[in-house]
């Protein structure tokens, strides 16, 4: 399918600034309960995306809100517009400066373009699928470690026994360690949670990985396919293969 990724990258940007504004303008961060983790300020910056998002006839799936469909231009409709307003709300409820927005495009099941905006330095991380990702408009390029001894690996969840890592580093936010991962702070990263990491965390961080020579796996060794967006994966992610090979299987046997 033929498109313009450049509106996509141009309403992804808009979003990041607006819900940037938002929290910086001072959310209420109290637990609102409707699903667990969730607060007062994810449900007011997911307003802002979701009206920016439509308003641009994309469809959107949020952390949030679930689906909201639109049918405004033929074209964009096929877009589907994955959205965590605020992807480590519960840093921001207790004062941690690390929390981003992610917003990823999905067009018939594959990821197109992935925007993830740090809420607290500003930093932008951006890739287009088949041109490479960006950090503030520099080319990102993934860590060339290969030995899990040399390794800073970073966590989602617990891990029950040693991976054989030379660090590990737990951050709260998905998306964040991801373009971490992309940018080459972090030679690999490993969820080991109980829920599994959603599409709207990960997808983004995903694709701004692979964009930067990243490897990317499921727990089973798979590759993620994203044509399911409800669906919750385990994933293992690192700047080469041989090192996410044995990250895998050091984590799932």
């Amino acid at each position: 399918m033929s498109f313009d990724t450049s509106i996509i990258i141009r309403a992804f940007i808009e979003t990041a600034d607006a819900i940037g504004a938002k929290v910086s303008s001072g959310l209420s961060w109290a637990e609102r309960g409707g699903h667990k983790g969730q607060h007062q300020g994810d449900i007011e910056a997911d307003r802002v995306g979701i009206e920016i998002l439509t308003g641009y006839g994309f469809s959107v799936f949020s952390e949030e809100s679930g689906f909201t469909g639109s049918h405004v231009l033929d074209l964009k409709s096929k877009v589907t517009a994955v959205i965590d307003p605020v992807d480590g709300s519960t840093n921001a409820s207790k004062g941690i400066p690390f929390y981003a927005v992610s917003l990823c495009a999905v067009v018939e099941g594959k990821p197109v373009v992935g925007l993830v905006r740090n809420l607290v330095s500003g930093d932008t991380y951006l890739a287009e699928s088949g041109k490479g990702s960006t950090k503030n408009g520099r080319r990102l390029t993934a860590s060339n470690v290969t030995d899990v001894s040399r390794a800073v690996i970073g966590l989602n969840g617990y891990s029950y026994k040693h991976l054989g890592w030379a660090q590990c580093r737990s951050f709260g936010s998905a998306a964040l360690e991801l373009c971490m991962v992309a940018e080459g702070s972090l030679d690999g990263y490993v969820d080991l949670s109980k829920a599994s990491l959603a599409s709207w965390d990960i997808l983004a961080g995903l694709l701004i990985c692979m964009e930067s020579g990243a490897s990317v796996m499921c727990q089973d060794g798979s590759s993620y396919d994203a044509n399911d967006l409800e669906e919750r994966k385990k994933v293992v992610v690192a700047g080469t293969m041989e090192l996410a090979r044995e990250l895998r299987f050091r984590a799932f046997g």
